[in-house]
């Protein structure tokens, strides 16, 4: 006879059997969202101003930077800040020991002796028609030539400007320091006015070209493998492409590439054409600009900004080769910018 086998369940603790096994209670997604939360770190018992020991030890690196920060500024406040007063104040007296030198009655003398010394000791030449401060720099500092010509510029701009030892230091530290100093605050003023006028020029020139552009008669199509760009990633492209040409001779020329250039290259390119092909009078530059616009119907794009006269909002002009200008900027019949001339039908 077939018997059915039964399991009789294992003992429980102390031989006592375990009870039946209770049901499956249902899915609690709030326990089960709690329990996520505690295998990822967290705590259903957290309060938001509880750290765990990992950020205590987060802070503490953090808490070292702030340390750090600290150390630097106490090492800027006491050798940085301290240590260039005190080189503006050596400075101040290296000055006074220069004018003492130049004012004497033995001043050749004692340039001429240390002229020689710096040879004989330390194979130095200098030559007798050599600034007088900055053979004086070289006496002093004749191991260290860079920075004998570093001080020696700010003594001779100092000399210049008719100071005395005493104002030196102060004087340094309004110009901003020893590396700003090249020239006198007048001839800083002169050179800021020639290069902001330098750069005006080239921006007139700009102009000029975008609008004669409108008119242009010499239209080419060209093919991408004829342009090369030259601009390198991160840097923006000028307005204008440049062509290289070839002239075999007489009027022809022969266009051989065309180059994408960056906006720095473009700007050292038109300050080269507009020093070597523009006047100085741009007011006057201006007023036929404003007139060659007039005539070409340009009243936005083609470099016109807001602000300009007869600036109106709007697109770009669609370049209508059949409006020709009565009125051109440098004669009635054609434009010469650069050495080249746009010749205009009449």
């Amino acid at each position: 006879m077939k018997q059915e086998s039964v399991q009789t369940p294992p003992p429980g603790f102390n031989g006592v059997a375990p009870g039946p096994a209770p049901a499956a209670s249902p899915v609690d997604e709030l326990a089960f969202g709690l329990l996520i939360n505690r295998a990822l770190g967290g705590s259903d018992s957290r309060r938001p101003s509880d750290k765990s020991a990992n950020e205590v030890q987060v802070d503490m690196v953090l808490g070292q930077a702030q340390n750090l920060a600290k150390m630097n500024d106490q090492y800027v406040a006491t050798y940085v800040v301290r240590g260039t007063k005190e080189l503006y104040a050596l400075l101040g007296a290296i000055y006074s020991y220069a004018l003492q030198i130049n004012e004497s009655a033995l001043r050749d003398h004692i340039l001429q002796r240390m002229r020689e010394r710096l040879e004989e000791e330390h194979e130095i030449k200098t030559q007798i028609n050599t600034p007088w401060i900055t053979t004086v720099l070289r006496f002093i500092l004749p191991m260290d030539r860079q920075t004998a010509y570093s001080y020696s510029r700010v003594l001779q701009v100092a000399h210049d400007e008719n100071l005395t030892a005493q104002e030196l230091p102060n004087y340094i530290k309004e110009r901003g320091g020893i590396g700003k100093i090249t020239t006198t605050k007048e001839g800083e003023q002169s050179s800021k006015s020639i290069k902001e006028h330098k750069d005006a020029k080239t921006q007139m020139l700009k102009k000029i070209l975008q609008a004669n552009a409108k008119s242009a008669q010499t239209i080419v199509q060209v093919d991408d493998k004829f342009v090369l760009n030259t601009v390198a990633e991160g840097k923006k492209e000028g307005v204008f492409e440049f062509a290289v040409c070839v002239n075999p001779g007489g009027n022809e020329r022969r266009v051989v590439r065309f180059f994408k250039v960056n906006q720095a290259t473009e700007s050292q390119l038109l300050n080269l054409i507009s020093e070597a092909s523009m006047p100085d009078d741009l007011e006057a530059m201006q007023e036929k600009l404003d007139v060659l616009r007039e005539k070409l119907g340009i009243t936005s794009g083609w470099g016109m900004k807001p602000g300009d006269k007869g600036y109106q909002p709007g697109g770009l002009p669609v370049i209508n080769g059949a409006v020709q200008p009565e009125v051109m900027l440098n004669a009635p019949q054609s434009t010469t910018v650069g050495g080249v001339t746009n010749h205009q039908p009449a």
